[in-house]
């Protein structure tokens, strides 16, 4: 870090309203209306804060939709020290304590908005018939992935944020994706609540993702590559961001391997094994057997498949 950097984090942090923003953004991403409404300012003035912890690299912020959200900024150079500070804060001060408990009573409002929507969530946040329960979700991906720390995961299909919070607890960052508006706001209601502050939920296409290439070490499917009018794209774009070695998980309604396939994209019971198979094969991954989950959640499974490595990658292509 440079001199200048220093001076601007330091100068950034010293000012008790930035201090109040850094510690309620440390519990998640915020709305602009959502920090204004906690801190009792102004619009204009609570923007100027916010940009001048921008400035300092201390926060980032995104678009969804009208909303502008804002986050710490996942690049901190001198994260462990804001950490420290931070907690000096919380411990001692009556203001940000009260902070906390406002924001955490948005957090419940957004819950109840998402469900009184006229296009909420409502008969989707609750997991569909036959779908595992978090038991069995757990001991699935306990036995696909082990113990280990899962690095950066993609989530494509987060809907309420149930499998997201399984794997967050695990994850170095945890984006989750969504195209219902309702779906995300209700997933960032519960991630936080549940004290995931490093998940940042995002609007996205499984068709298009706004990501770099090999920006991730894991991308979950959650029932939602049967519901793709072109599964094909879907598979070739998660190929493309993940990285080399990286995993794939797919949890999805898969049927057992059938003499003859069904059309492109799968019926609407689910995904054929060979059927997925051959597509994986052909976005360039390499799949594992699907693991069935019990007689509970029949035609459920999940299915890992994997990146090919830099070599791999080169031998493909002299082939």
């Amino acid at each position: 870090m440079t001199a200048d950097a220093a001076l601007k984090f330091l100068k950034a942090s010293a000012d008790p309203t930035r201090l109040r923003l850094l510690a309620l953004l440390a519990g998640g991403e915020a709305t602009v209306g959502e920090l204004v409404e906690v801190l009792g300012q102004s619009q204009p003035r609570v923007s100027r804060h916010l940009r001048l912890l921008a400035a300092a690299r201390l926060v980032a912020h995104f678009r969804d939709g009208q909303w502008v959200y804002y986050r710490l900024d996942p690049g901190i150079v001198l994260a462990d020290l804001l950490d420290r500070v931070l907690g000096l804060a919380r411990a001692g001060d009556a203001t940000i304590a009260a902070d906390q408990d406002r924001m955490a009573g948005i957090r419940r409002q957004r819950e109840r908005y998402a469900f009184a929507a006229p296009t909420g969530p409502r008969r989707w946040a609750e997991p569909a018939a036959g779908r595992p329960g978090e038991a069995a979700l757990r001991q699935a991906l306990e036995d696909a992935l082990g113990g280990q720390p899962v690095g950066d995961v993609l989530d494509i299909g987060v809907g309420a944020g149930a499998l997201l919070g399984l794997l967050a607890p695990r994850a170095r960052s945890a984006v989750g994706l969504d195209i219902s508006r309702g779906m995300r706001v209700l997933a960032r209601s519960r991630l936080q609540q549940a004290g995931l502050a490093h998940c940042t939920i995002r609007a996205g296409d499984m068709h298009a993702l706004a990501f770099p290439d090999l920006s991730f070490d894991l991308v979950v499917l959650d029932e939602v590559l049967s519901l793709s009018t072109d599964p094909q794209r879907a598979l070739a774009e998660t190929a493309r961001v993940l990285r080399p070695a990286g995993r794939l998980l797919v949890l999805d309604r898969i049927l057992p391997a059938a003499l003859r396939l069904p059309p492109a994209g799968g019926e609407a019971g689910g995904l054929f094994e060979n059927q997925l198979a051959a597509m994986l094969r052909a976005a360039g991954l390499r799949p594992g057997s699907p693991a069935w989950f019990p007689a509970r959640s029949p035609g459920f499974a999940l299915l890992t498949a994997t990146a090919a490595t830099p070599r791999q990658r080169t031998d493909n292509h002299d082939d």
